[in-house]
C-alpha cells in the first residue's frame, strides 16, 4: 500500500488554508456549501447511535424523559449531540478550501488565456514586422546594388586609365575605394540571400560537387587578404576526396566565408587551417576551418548563427561585418541536409565544423528507391 508523504510546509499549508476557511461565511451556508450539509447529515447518527445504545443497556424504553436522564446522567453525551455540528463545521470548512482552490484555479486559468491571447496578438505582429523586415531587406538590396554596380564600372574605368593617366596616390585610393565597394556588394548578397531564406525562395541545386577544387578556389580568392592580415592559409584537405551532394556555388559561399572569418578574427602571425574528415557511420564528409584566432566565449557559442548577431556588438568594436555571413552559412548546409557548428577556446582559437552528405550514398539510396 503506497505511503502518504506529506512534508511539514505542505501540513502547515493546509492547516493554514483550513483555519482561513474557518473564517468564511461560505464555511457555514447549507445552501451555498453542500459540504456543509453533508456533515450535518453524516454526524446525525452519532449522538443517536450512542444514546440508543445507553437506553438499552439501562434498560429504559424510548422516551423523552428518559432521553433528557441519560444526557443528564452522562454529561459526556453532549459531545456526541453536537456531532452534527462540529461535522459540519469540518466538512463545511474542507468545501470552502475546495472552493478557494477551485477559484485559485479558475483564475489563474483565466490569466492564462488572457496571456496567450495577448501572445498570439504579440506573435502575429512579430511575424508582420518580420516580413515587412524581410521586404525592406529584398527591395533595399536590389536598389543598392544598381549603384554600386555602376559606381564599380566607373572605378574600374579609372583604374584602367581609360580617362587619362593617373598618378600612385590616385591609384591607392581607388584601390581603396574598389575594395569597399566589393564589401558592400557582400553584404547586400548577404541580405539578399537572407531574404530569399526567410520568404522560402532560397534553392539549392544538388550534384556531385569535388570538395578539393572548391577549397583551392576558396583559398586563391582569398590569399591576398590573408597575407594582407599576415594570415597563413593551409589547406590540409586529401588530394582525392569523395564527391559530396552539394551546390557548387552555395558551398563555394560557404566555404569562403568562414575562411574569411577565420583570416578576420586571427592574429597577426597566425594560421588558418582547412582540414576533413569521413564519419563511415553517417556516410559524411565533416570539413574544418580552424583558426589561431581570439575565440568565442562559451556563452556566445550557441549564438554566432543567429542572423545579425555580433560577438562582439559594442560601438567600437574592432571587426566590421553585420552578422549575417554565418546565418546564412547555417541555412545553407541545413538546405544541403548538414549540419554546421563551432568548438572555440578564448586565446586559443576556433573550430568551424560543417558536414555534408556523399555523393555516392545519394546515387546508391537513389537505385534502392
Amino acid at each position: 500500500m503506497a505511503k502518504l508523504n506529506i512534508d511539514a510546509r505542505s501540513f502547515l499549508q493546509i492547516v493554514k488554508e483550513f483555519i482561513k476557511a474557518l473564517g468564511q461565511a461560505r464555511t457555514y451556508h447549507i445552501y451555498k456549501n453542500w459540504y456543509c450539509f453533508f456533515g450535518i447529515l453524516w454526524g446525525i447518527p452519532i449522538p443517536i447511535v450512542t444514546i440508543s445504545i445507553d437506553l438499552y443497556s439501562s434498560g429504559l424504553g424510548l422516551s423523552v424523559a428518559n432521553i433528557n436522564r441519560i444526557i443528564v446522567s452522562h454529561p459526556f453525551h453532549l459531545f456526541f449531540l453536537l456531532h452534527p455540528i462540529l461535522f459540519g463545521i469540518v466538512f463545511g470548512a474542507m468545501g470552502t478550501v475546495r472552493h478557494n482552490k477551485q477559484q485559485e484555479i479558475d483564475e489563474f486559468e483565466n490569466n492564462l488565456i488572457a496571456k496567450n491571447t495577448e501572445l498570439k496578438r504579440a506573435n502575429k505582429k512579430l511575424q508582420e514586422l518580420d516580413t515587412l523586415k524581410s521586404n525592406f531587406l529584398s527591395m533595399a538590396s536590389h536598389e543598392l546594388r544598381t549603384p554600386l554596380t555602376t559606381v564599380q564600372g566607373y572605378i574600374t574605368l579609372l583604374r584602367n586609365e581609360k580617362s587619362g593617366a593617373l598618378n600612385q596616390l590616385q591609384k591607392d585610393c581607388l584601390k581603396i575605394s574598389e575594395e569597399e565597394v566589393d564589401v558592400l556588394n557582400n553584404l547586400i548578397g548577404d541580405m539578399l540571400d537572407l531574404s530569399k531564406i526567410e520568404t522560402g525562395g532560397f534553392k539549392v541545386n544538388l550534384t556531385g560537387v569535388d570538395m578539393t577544387g572548391i577549397v583551392k578556389k576558396a583559398i586563391s580568392s582569398l590569399q591576398l587578404f590573408a597575407d594582407n592580415q599576415g594570415v597563413t592559409l593551409e589547406n590540409d584537405l586529401q588530394q582525392i576526396l569523395p564527391a559530396v551532394l552539394a551546390d557548387k556555388d552555395r558551398i563555394l559561399q560557404v566555404v569562403t566565408n568562414l575562411i574569411k572569418n577565420a583570416i578576420k578574427f586571427n592574429r597577426r602571425g597566425g594560421k588558418v587551417h582547412i582540414s576533413s574528415s569521413y564519419d563511415e557511420g553517417n556516410h559524411k564528409e565533416i570539413f574544418c576551418v580552424s583558426d589561431t584566432g581570439i575565440g568565442i566565449p562559451a556563452d556566445k557559442l550557441d549564438k554566432v548563427f543567429e542572423k545579425f548577431y555580433q560577438v562582439d556588438s559594442s560601438e567600437n568594436r574592432k571587426y566590421g561585418g553585420c552578422g549575417l555571413g554565418l546565418a546564412v552559412s547555417e541555412s545553407i548546409i541545413t538546405l544541403h541536409n548538414g549540419r554546421i557548428w563551432v568548438e572555440s577556446e578564448i586565446g586559443t582559437g576556433s573550430k568551424f565544423f560543417f558536414e555534408l552528405p556523399t555523393f555516392e550514398t545519394h546515387k546508391a539510396g537513389s537505385r534502392r528507391t
